[in-house]
C-alpha cells in the first residue's frame, strides 16, 4: 500500500457524538465517570448553566457558569446544541466545544435529557443516541430513594418524570440495561467501538477514498458523483 494513499488515516480523525440518556437515578453520570476513566481520549461534554456554584463545582470542569444575559446570547445566536430554561434557569449545551472536541478525534459524551436528546439528533444526525434503563422498576425507586433526601410527594414526582423517559427509549439507537456498573460500561465500550465503523463515521474517509481510488480510473464514478 502506497504511503501516499493517506486518507486512510482519516478514519479515526473525527470523533463520534454519543448522547446518553435515562431516567434520574439509573446510574447514568456513574456510567459516564467510569467510561471516561478507562478511555481518556474520550470527553464529556461541559454544559454551561446560569445557576450558582454548588459546593465542590469548578468552573470549567464541572459546569461554566454564566449570566442569564449570556445564556440569552448563546440561545439568540445558535451557539448551543440543545438547551432548556427552568425556572428561570438556563441549562444547555455549547456547540462549538463539541464541534472542536469532535475534529481534534475525541469521541464526545453528552449526557442530557430526552427533549435534550432529540433536538441534539435533529442539529447533528451522526450522533449515537443510547439510553439507559434500570434493571426493574423496583430497582430504580430502591437507587431513588438511596441516594436523594426527597419526601415521599417529590419522588412520586421523580418516578412519574422516570415513566415518560423510559416510554421515549424505542426513539433510541441502543438501549442499555444498567444492571451491573462494570457490564454496563463494556456494553457502551462494546457500541462505541463497534459504531466507529458505521456508515455515518466513516463518510469522510469514504469520501477521500472514492476520490483518490474509483474517480481516476472510472467515468461511471464521476457521474455518479456529480448527481
Amino acid at each position: 500500500m502506497s504511503m501516499e494513499k493517506s486518507y486512510f488515516d482519516r478514519i479515526a480523525e473525527y470523533g463520534q457524538l454519543i448522547v446518553i440518556s435515562g431516567p434520574n437515578g439509573v446510574g447514568k453520570n456513574t456510567v459516564i465517570r467510569q467510561y471516561l476513566q478507562e478511555h481518556p481520549n474520550a470527553r464529556e461534554s461541559i454544559s454551561v448553566t446560569t445557576r450558582e456554584p454548588r459546593p465542590g463545582e469548578e468552573e470549567g470542569k464541572d459546569y461554566f457558569f454564566i449570566s442569564l444575559k449570556e445564556f440569552d446570547q448563546l440561545v439568540r445566536s445558535n451557539a448551543l446544541l440543545e438547551f432548556v430554561y427552568s425556572k428561570n434557569i438556563g441549562h444547555g449545551t455549547p456547540k462549538q466545544a463539541v464541534e472542536n472536541n469532535r475534529k481534534e478525534g475525541h469521541n464526545v459524551i453528552l449526557n442530557v435529557d430526552v427533549m435534550g436528546a432529540m433536538k441534539v439528533r435533529a442539529l447533528c444526525p451522526d450522533a449515537t443516541l443510547i439510553f439507559i434503563v434500570p434493571p426493574s422498576w423496583e430497582e430504580l425507586e430502591k437507587r431513588v430513594r438511596a441516594s436523594t433526601k426527597l419526601t415521599d410527594e417529590q419522588i412520586k414526582d421523580y418516578l412519574e418524570c422516570a415513566q415518560e423517559d423510559i416510554l421515549c427509549a424505542g426513539q433510541y439507537d441502543y438501549i442499555l440495561i444498567n444492571d451491573e456498573v462494570n457490564k454496563t460500561v463494556r456494553r457502551l465500550d462494546q457500541i462505541i467501538h463497534g459504531n466507529r465503523y458505521s456508515r455515518n463515521s466513516m463518510k469522510a474517509f469514504l469520501e477521500s477514498y472514492i476520490e483518490s481510488e474509483l474517480k481516476p480510473q472510472s467515468d461511471f464514478a464521476n457521474e455518479i458523483l456529480s448527481m
